[in-house]
């Protein structure tokens, strides 16, 4: 970083340098005229600035999901493409989602130097904020970013990245909400001769999946996605009860409440149901028995689960499986209860605080927010090698690739997406994009008071790693269905367990946290 500095640093001074020669040769009016009159025979000469070149650099980026077999050819592709404007080579280290969080928080405990990392508001975000893993950028954006720097102030996307006025991470441009979809194959039970029958609320949703556990599919009928503090059976019930998830501790709120009274997941009527669920799948075979060891990120679409959650995408785009014949079919649940809208640090990215080049990080997203060559060979790869275009600019599959385990397609790069630079795809066709903005922007999906609220843990640091324990070890067992005796007796030892280990403090903390930062919005 010191070396970079110092190129970065000259630069500058030869800038300088210029732009004070070039004052010299003002006329009086201030305007940039040359020193000799417009009818001398001499014209003053003007020489072109001279720019110290940039020393070559690696970019190191992290982030989750599955890795991509023409990775490494993709990115010597953009070494060449860009190293005359940032001369940096890229490596990108893709770590699975389930061991992700961990990972990253290794990694900023050890003072790894890599220099971005994706984040999200659902995945780890105020934790690695509050654990000073994240860079600020309120100064460094604006000189190495600009263009992308004020797209944010232009589209009022600054507030969500901020915290106490810093600038912590650089998310992505999209408007969208995760209201969950019911995702299913309808090839399957066609096959097994089940009708889903009314699949907008958790009931039918419950006797669908068990006619289908009945049949024995020959794959996991529910895919739980234990991935995260909650699992999938609680963010289908989501809507039902219109809370909202604050990313932080299984704390949750009410969409509905203009106060944004702090409600433990755990002493929730959703709480109680999806354990009460998760119970029943898991003796009937709906949730694997295995679930929260499962690493596969996309089991859905390579065939090994019959169904799951997942956001609007399926009900208008094109979901690409493995198995051609399959068929897949997406029902939104409760359409008509509130659910909140993605804050813009939904998907996103962060600078690590250790970065060895955190100017040329920015710099290289600038250039992914200006141009379309960069924008298209580091989101969609190499053209007729990893992806097509047709002449209305839909950018689809090279042949013979498999959609659902493409050459470099679909890597997890949601953090860098720009809206304004997307093309459309053979999966997310135009008219999809617009319904999806159209589905994000219903007068149901609402705006949180809290977007761009992150929690501090300084005060209750004890009391949240127990809690955190707590929820790990006895939490997402009743989340999966892993109980040895009676649900309500089960979920009551775990709301007693959890008040003992200081429950009631992190409320209170938390909710003087969010009292102050709704004051200040006034």
């Amino acid at each position: 970083m010191k070396k970079q500095k110092k190129a970065l640093t000259a630069l500058a001074c030869t800038m300088l340098i210029t732009t004070v020669l070039g004052a010299c040769s003002q006329t009086s009016n201030g305007t940039n005229q040359p020193a000799t009159s417009p009818g001398s025979s001499e014209q003053a000469a003007s020489p072109e600035p001279t720019k110290a070149p940039l020393e070559e650099v690696t970019l190191k980026i992290v982030t989750a999901g599955d890795d991509r077999a023409a990775k490494q050819e993709v990115l010597d592709a953009l070494y060449e493409l860009t190293k005359d404007r940032i001369n940096a080579k890229f490596e990108i280290n893709v770590i699975p989602f389930s061991d992700y969080q961990q990972k990253l928080t290794m990694m900023a405990s050890s003072g790894d130097n890599y220099d971005a990392a994706f984040t999200a508001d659902w995945f780890g975000y105020s934790n690695m904020v509050n654990k000073s893993a994240f860079l600020d950028l309120s100064e460094l954006m604006p000189e190495y970013a600009p263009t992308l720097y004020k797209f944010y102030q232009d589209n009022d996307m600054l507030g969500a990245a901020s915290v106490n006025g810093k600038l912590f991470g650089v998310p992505w441009t999209e408007i969208k909400t995760s209201k969950p979809v019911f995702n299913y194959r309808k090839d399957i039970s066609d096959k097994l001769g089940v009708e889903p029958g009314d699949l907008t609320a958790i009931e039918g949703i419950d006797e669908f999946l068990t006619k289908i556990a009945a049949g024995k599919p020959g794959m996991t009928v529910y895919d739980l996605a234990m991935k995260g503090d909650a699992g999938d059976i609680v963010t289908l019930l989501q809507p039902k009860y219109e809370l909202q998830d604050l990313g932080f501790n299984t704390l949750y709120i009410d969409v509905n409440d203009a106060s944004a009274k702090v409600i433990p997941l755990e002493q929730t009527e959703m709480f109680k149901e999806a354990v009460t669920l998760a119970k029943k799948w898991y003796d009937n075979g709906v949730i694997s028995k295995n679930a929260l060891a499962d690493k596969d990120n996309q089991p859905f679409l390579t065939g090994k689960a019959f169904s799951g959650k997942t956001t609007s995408g399926a009900l208008y785009g094109v979901t690409n499986f493995t198995d051609k014949t399959a068929v897949s079919a997406a029902v939104e649940v409760y359409p008509d209860n509130k659910f909140a809208r993605d804050s813009q640090m939904n998907n996103a990215m962060a600078i690590n605080a250790n970065a060895a080049n955190p100017e040329r990080m920015l710099m290289f997203m600038e250039l992914l927010s200006t141009d379309q060559e960069v924008y298209d060979l580091f989101f969609y790869g190499i053209k007729d090698q990893t992806y097509t275009i047709d002449a209305n600019g839909v950018v689809g599959f090279a042949a013979g690739e498999d959609p659902a385990k493409p050459l470099w397609q679909n890597w997890f790069n949601w953090g860098f997406y720009r809206s304004d630079m997307a093309r459309p795809t053979v999966t997310s066709p135009e008219e999809a994009m617009k319904q999806n903005l159209a589905y994000a922007t219903r007068d149901n999906i609402v705006i949180s008071p809290l977007a761009g609220f992150v929690p501090s843990p300084d005060s209750v640091k004890t009391e949240l790693a127990q809690r955190a324990q707590l929820s790990s070890e006895q939490g997402k067992l009743l989340l999966s269905g892993i109980i040895k005796g009676d649900v309500d007796s089960e979920i009551n030892a775990y709301i007693e367990k959890q008040k003992a280990a200081g429950l009631d403090k992190i409320i209170a903390d938390v909710q003087g946290q969010i009292d102050t930062f709704l004051a200040t919005k006034k």
